[in-house]
């Protein structure tokens, strides 16, 4: 391993060990003035780049033509590895990224090894490498890099038939939603559609996505519209219970609930007290009341 001034254009620009995407150069010019001499360039024995491609873009785009480098005797694997866990340390990997590099890497290197050494936020399985082709491509490639669709909701977009797959990534680009709601979402929208035996962009059109994109909060107001699509029955239940609790709530430290789901009638009463002392007085008073009453 040795630093040494080297030309860039004697540098081999084989993409081998390269998986970032966007590409974002320009975030490597805060870099060089925090750490002004240190090497942000690695390349191999080979003289292919290993861990700096967008540093060496952002280089060639200001018009360099050499750059302090260092040279390592790495295998494909140490290089793929030096490369992942240095940018996720500097940068944070997106999605995507971290997909395309398990895709690079597990053709040389067992899953288990892979899942040890790199902080990928997800478990490896042969079931998810088998699928990695179709999670890189498009038109998913460009919702996982953007931080818009989890793991888990792709996955289960993949089995969806084409238009309906890009009706639910319209609306995962129009508006973002935790992992947890994309996966409700999806099944409120499967559910609806076998139901209502509808195409999902007829549900989408229904229920005025559009307009409850442009009001405050929209996640919230989209999930409730979904869940009353799936669940009109109970949405009817909650809307008569609301009411009932606002004509019904006495002002102050006392709040009332439904059982969930409404599965039984019984309605739940709490009362909050300030103290131990106020927790006494209103307990005595409770007792003062005779069961006819």
């Amino acid at each position: 391993m040795r630093t040494i001034d080297f030309k860039l254009e004697d540098i081999d620009r084989d993409d081998a060990y390269d998986f970032i995407f966007p590409q974002d150069p320009q975030r490597y010019e805060d870099l060089e003035e925090k750490f002004p001499g240190l090497p942000l360039l690695v390349i191999d024995k080979a003289k292919r780049i290993v861990c700096g491609h967008d540093y060496f873009r952002w280089l060639l785009g200001r018009g360099q033509k050499s750059a302090v480098i260092l040279e390592s005797d790495l295998d494909p694997v140490a290089a793929l590895f030096l490369n992942f866990n240095v940018l996720n340390r500097l940068f944070g990997l997106n999605l995507y990224e971290k997909l395309f590099f398990v895709k690079k890497i597990s053709a040389l290197c067992p899953l288990r090894e892979i899942q040890r050494r790199a902080e990928l936020d997800f478990n490896l399985n042969e079931e998810l490498c088998h699928r990695l082709h179709e999670l890189l491509s498009d038109p998913l490639r460009e919702v996982l890099a953007a931080g818009q669709l989890g793991l888990k909701g792709a996955l289960r977009l993949l089995d969806m038939a084409m238009p309906d797959r890009k009706e639910v990534l319209g609306l995962f680009r129009a508006c973002k939603f935790s992992v947890s709601q994309q996966l409700l979402i999806i099944n409120y929208l499967e559910e609806t559609a076998f139901r209502e035996k509808k195409p999902l962009a007829g549900i989408l059109a229904e229920l005025g996505i559009g307009v409850l994109l442009e009001e405050e909060m929209p996640q919230q107001k989209i999930m409730t519209a979904l869940q009353h699509c799936r669940y009109p029955a109970y949405a009817q239940m909650e809307n008569e219970w609301q009411q009932w609790r606002k004509n019904n709530t006495v002002p102050g430290r006392l709040a009332l609930a439904h059982v969930p789901f409404f599965e039984k009638e019984e309605i739940h009463i709490f009362l909050t007290a300030k103290n131990k002392q106020e927790a006494e007085q209103l307990l005595r008073k409770l007792k003062l009341i005779s069961p006819s009453d």
